[in-house]
């Protein structure tokens, strides 16, 4: 049930996005601990962004979950934006990461909710 969605300004090939997409669902898996196979994630590329008035590269993340927990946003912010940097060369300051913990019945799976 996790989802995590990147968006970048930064234009991709289809390999480096293969690689972003794998990395980040083993990584979301491994921070969670979730199994790999509940894990979603989206990459949005050569997304027209501005951050502080400038297109340097940037990168603006969203992790959804059931049960995320909050106490843990620093440690997955960190992970993440590492992840996004040595992929992208992101810089982190040029990253932002929104967290966004679900309720079970907010989130729908094979015509049921969890």
């Amino acid at each position: 049930m996790p989802y995590l969605k990147i968006q970048t300004n930064l234009p991709l090939s289809k390999k480096a996005e293969r690689a972003v997409l794998k990395n980040a669902s083993q990584l979301i898996a491994e921070l969670l601990g979730k199994p790999e196979s509940f894990v979603m994630v989206a990459l949005q590329a050569d997304t027209p962004m501005l951050f502080a008035g400038s297109d340097d590269p940037l990168a603006f993340l969203e992790l959804k979950s059931i049960g995320l927990p909050a106490q843990r946003t620093k440690d997955l912010s960190e992970a993440l934006c590492q992840m996004i940097e040595g992929h992208l060369g992101v810089p982190c300051d040029r990253i932002y990461v929104k967290f966004i913990d679900v309720k079970r019945g907010m989130w729908g799976w094979k015509g049921d909710t969890f």
